[in-house]
């Protein structure tokens, strides 16, 4: 347990005292803070920083966030597979540049919500795929994507507390997953959670073997991609607004929206393929 403990504060004092180079390194460009590739619709986005433990700078988020929404309503884009290289999923925030300038802190914060934000706002699935550890910001960024798989080897935890920074902007994320108690647990002790206990937890969608962990990916993607994209970003859509809604506000608004829903194209094709007992032949509108 204190073994655990250590390490967890060893990954929160890298993200406080990456050194001067590693700064310079990171902010050199954007252009290699990422890694994106896309193939048969499937948009993977790699954080691709692992000197600095994928710390996210400015520059990394923005190199994120342009990766994100990029195409966003294209048609030929039907997910996107967010991860990372290294043994470390991302440390959270580099606190080395947000040390004593409360500008550059407000913008760093607002950084991260805007790319969660746009996760949610984005037209097709996001999938975190984690295979390492995911500390502070880092867990706060890949829990907020739609859904989470990763191997049972990694490792969750909010460490902030540790060095002093209490770890408040990813708490609202996993406290909206995650019952209280375990999420106060991660937030007070900045003890880190495995892959089976955040699945436990609910904070993960799958755990899986790590050698599994490809094959799993390309399941789900694959599931998303035999669905209509127009029916899928509808649904997406209403999901994350009724959640804000109270129970006898939801359901009209979801009657409404299953009405609308029956008025789509792909809607109609998929009925009649079921009845003509053939596959169907999406349009994506």
């Amino acid at each position: 347990m204190l073994r655990c403990l250590q390490n967890s504060l060893k990954i929160a004092k890298y993200a406080t005292g990456a050194t001067q180079q590693a700064l310079r390194s990171a902010s050199s460009g954007t252009s290699d803070l990422v890694l994106v590739k896309e193939v048969q619709g499937v948009r993977e986005i790699t954080l691709n920083h692992p000197k600095t433990l994928n710390s996210l700078s400015l520059d990394m988020m923005c190199a994120v966030q342009d990766a994100l929404v990029k195409d966003k309503n294209s048609v030929d884009l039907r997910c996107v597979v967010l991860t990372a290289q290294g043994k470390v999923w991302s440390a959270g925030h580099n606190l080395k540049e947000l040390h004593n300038d409360p500008e550059i802190q407000s913008r760093v914060f607002q950084k991260l919500t805007d790319i969660i934000n746009d996760i949610q706002a984005l037209p097709v699935p996001v999938i975190g795929k984690v295979n390492g550890y995911a500390a502070a910001a880092g867990c706060q960024l890949v829990v907020s994507c739609d859904m989470v798989v990763c191997s049972k080897n990694s490792k969750f935890s909010t460490p902030g507390a540790g060095v002093g920074v209490f770890c408040s902007t990813p708490g609202v994320a996993i406290a909206r997953i995650m019952s209280r108690p375990k999420s106060a647990y991660m937030l007070m002790t900045g003890l880190p959670i495995s892959g089976d206990d955040a699945y436990i937890a609910g904070l993960v969608t799958k755990a899986v073997p790590a050698e599994e962990l490809d094959k799993e990916i390309n399941e789900i993607t694959s599931a998303i991609k035999a669905k209509s994209r127009s029916v899928i970003s509808l649904g997406k859509e209403f999901y994350y607004k009724q959640l804000a809604m109270t129970q006898s506000d939801a359901y009209p608004a979801a009657q409404e929206k299953m009405v609308e829903n029956f008025q789509l194209g792909d809607t109609k094709e998929g009925i009649a393929s079921f009845f003509e007992k053939r596959p169907p032949n999406w349009k994506h509108q």
